[in-house]
């Protein structure tokens, strides 16, 4: 009776000096297994091709797909590395989230504008995303090439993966980045605050030493920052219909966009140059265009306080 009650106090001492000691077996095993499939998986045309001939990451990535719930298949189409970094497609993440009995619905999607909504299971508070052009263009997303060539596909990746992190965390494993958000913050740079446009300070005049006797007086320079000519009222005119056509209503993002363009701080468009002016409007034209709908939409949202 005694030898009986000893024992099992015994394996317990044990197993909390080592919690993990078969759990780290049964994973190295499930690891061997994984490296075989990878061997075998990478050599076909059913891997994507940043996995193939790769059976390093195509290993790791069945392994972290499993953990997930993904089947081998799955997972290789579920992860992607950008510039190093691990990370799952937008639309794995709500796969798995929906797979787990959480709810992930689209309630609008244009061009301009893509709002997203998610509940988690057993709760009714909703959590909503909404990726707009204006928000992109101030987070530095607009650079990217897939951004200006399917705006909407990029702002429903950055809405529904924010969705999904919200409510699933604990079903993507704390995996916190979208491949969508590593590709797009790749070619982001930081807004900076606007200020004040400083035009250049008249250079001096060189010392020279007095003359011996009186000279013809030389006409005094001209400052050439004096002839530089400004915005001109048509310029202005057609900038601020493009920015209520393209969807940009307040006037901090309006400010926003244009000191991205121009790469200085600017803090009114009444600082810009003929030329810096031609630049926006040519950038303005580029970006799709928003509807008459949407346009209304996004005003009263600007009004709210």
């Amino acid at each position: 009776m005694t030898e009986l009650a000893i024992r099992p106090t015994s394996e317990a001492a044990v197993f909390a000096s080592d919690p993990t000691g078969g759990r780290l077996i049964a994973w190295a095993s499930a690891a061997t297994a994984a490296h075989q499939l990878a061997s075998a998986l990478v050599k076909t045309t059913f891997v994507p091709q940043h996995f193939k001939n790769n059976v390093g990451d195509a290993t790791a990535a069945i392994i972290a797909g499993d953990e997930l719930g993904l089947s081998p298949l799955a997972s290789l189409r579920a992860f992607y590395v950008v510039h190093g970094t691990p990370a799952l497609y937008a639309k794995a993440m709500v796969a798995l989230a929906l797979s787990a009995g959480h709810q992930i619905w689209t309630e609008k999607t244009t061009d301009a504008e893509v709002v997203v909504c998610g509940r988690r299971a057993g709760t009714d508070n909703i959590e909503r995303a909404a990726w707009t052009n204006a928000r992109a263009v101030k987070a530095g997303y607009t650079s990217n090439k897939k951004y200006s060539s399917n705006p909407q596909e990029m702002l429903y990746a950055k809405a529904s993966a924010e969705v999904a992190k919200k409510i699933a965390a604990d079903v993507l494993a704390g995996i916190g980045a979208s491949v969508e958000d590593l590709e797009l913050e790749q070619t982001a740079e930081p807004v900076a605050a606007p200020t004040k446009v400083q035009r250049r300070p008249r250079p001096a005049a060189p010392a020279t030493p007095e003359p011996e006797f009186d000279s013809p007086a030389e006409p005094e320079p001209t400052d050439v920052t004096d002839a530089v000519e400004l915005i001109t009222d048509p310029q202005m005119r057609k900038m601020q219909a493009l920015f209520s056509e393209k969807g940009f209503v307040g006037r901090d993002d309006r400010m926003d966009y244009v000191t991205q363009v121009m790469e200085i701080p600017v803090e009114s468009s009444k600082d810009l140059t003929k030329d810096q002016a031609s630049q926006v409007i040519e950038a303005l034209t580029a970006l799709p265009t928003v509807s008459e709908d949407d346009a209304l939409d996004a005003a009263r949202q600007a009004e709210r306080p």
